[in-house]
C-alpha cells in the first residue's frame, strides 16, 4: 500500500470515528449518520481495491523479471548464431542468413 493512500485511509478512519462520536453535536452542520456511513464505506472501498492493487503489483513484478528472463536468454542465442555467421562468411553474405548487422 503506498504511503499516500494509506495516509489518507488513516485520516479518513480517524474523521470517521471522530464524525460518529459528535453526531449529535454536528447535526446542526448536516453531519449525518448516513453521510458518515457513506465515508467509511468509501475509505473500506479504497482499502480493498488498493489490496487488490498490491497484489497486482507483486504479479507484474513477477512477470517482468519472466520477460526480461527470456529476453536475455534470446540475445544471447541470437549472439551465437550471428557470431558463427560472421566468422565463417564475409559481411555482404550476412544478410543471406538474416543477420543484420553492418559490422
Amino acid at each position: 500500500m503506498s504511503i499516500t493512500i494509506l495516509n489518507e485511509i488513516d485520516k479518513a478512519e480517524a474523521l470517521v470515528n471522530g464524525l460518529r462520536k459528535n453526531l449529535q453535536e454536528l447535526a446542526p452542520l448536516n453531519v449525518t449518520a448516513a453521510g458518515v456511513d457513506k465515508l467509511e464505506a468509501a475509505y473500506k472501498e479504497l482499502k480493498k481495491k488498493d489490496a487488490e492493487v498490491e497484489a497486482i503489483r507483486r504479479q507484474l513484478t513477477v512477470k517482468v523479471r519472466e520477460n526480461n528472463e527470456l529476453l536475455a536468454s534470446l540475445k544471447a542465442q541470437m549472439l551465437d548464431y550471428r557470431k558463427a555467421v560472421k566468422g565463417h562468411y564475409d559481411q555482404p553474405q550476412w544478410i543471406r542468413f538474416g543477420v543484420q548487422d553492418k559490422r
